[in-house]
């Protein structure tokens, strides 16, 4: 297992007004300067493999992944899906990396609710929409195949798997040698799972981490004042935008490389 970061933790997509765009070639300088071994794709960065090759190894770094958001809800819209992932697919095949990272894409709704989702299931996935995603994601892995590329799913606040029931009911809908897991930390906790217990109860389909850490009181205030995903991500402690919201180190124990 190797440790490295991602660029949005200079460059956060989400906030886009949140600071002046931070230089590419400084990222990569400020990752190895602060002991990472590589980092995933992010915005700002090359889309030519040579070159993107060649900055990374003038620096020490090494390419994880790159992370996609996917509708997968309805079945109509599977082909549109399928044709945004190639690109990055076919970009980090080309880079020897072995995972592509995917989120079940929430709605308004659910971005406002995140860390508060119902227990009672009322805001997630109805029985048809699970079985779209869960033949959308098959589908999908099958497709990156042939860039030996493995498929994992991110749970992520404010998505369609934000909470553990979610997380479990993507594993019992989906085949475990086609969609595998990027369990991530921070997020676990934010939509109320135990961690280190998630982690262990779906160890066999980790295949990539997230590691974050999380302000407690902070999350408790965002919960109490009722903030959605996007307004919490501006209020975590002291009004300041913290990277640990977003960010954080990544870990992949199935590739040699990150």
């Amino acid at each position: 297992m190797r440790i490295g970061t991602a660029p949005i933790n200079w460059n956060n997509a989400d906030l886009p007004d949140w600071r002046p765009v931070i230089p590419y070639e400084r990222v990569l300088a400020e990752m190895r300067e602060a002991g990472y071994e590589g980092t995933e794709y992010g915005a700002g960065f090359p889309e030519d493999p040579a070159k993107l090759r060649a900055d990374l190894a003038a620096h020490g770094l090494a390419l994880a992944s790159t992370f996609c958001w996917v509708d997968l809800r309805d079945e109509r819209r599977h082909g549109r899906e399928f044709a945004k992932i190639m690109r990055p697919a076919s970009l980090l095949s080309a880079m020897g990396v072995e995972e592509l990272i995917v989120a079940l894409q929430g709605t308004p709704e659910r971005l406002a609710m995140a860390g508060r989702v119902p227990a009672d299931g009322s805001a997630g996935l109805s029985e048809r929409e699970w079985a779209a995603v869960a033949d959308g994601l098959h589908r999908m892995a099958e497709a990156l195949r042939p860039l030996h590329l493995r498929l994992v799913l991110h749970n992520h606040a404010g998505s369609f798997v934000e909470t553990r029931a979610e997380l479990d009911a993507l594993c019992r809908q989906t085949d475990a040698h086609k969609v595998g897991l990027c369990l991530d930390a921070g997020h676990l906790a934010y939509g109320g799972a135990e961690v280190l217990e998630t982690f262990r109860a779906h160890r066999e389909r980790l295949h990539y981490a997230h590691v974050k850490d999380v302000d407690a009181q902070a999350l408790a205030r965002i919960r109490r004042e009722r903030l959605g995903w996007l307004d919490a991500l501006r209020r975590p402690s002291g009004g300041t935008p913290s990277p640990n919201w977003g960010g954080g180190a990544s870990t992949s124990r199935a590739s040699s490389r990150i």
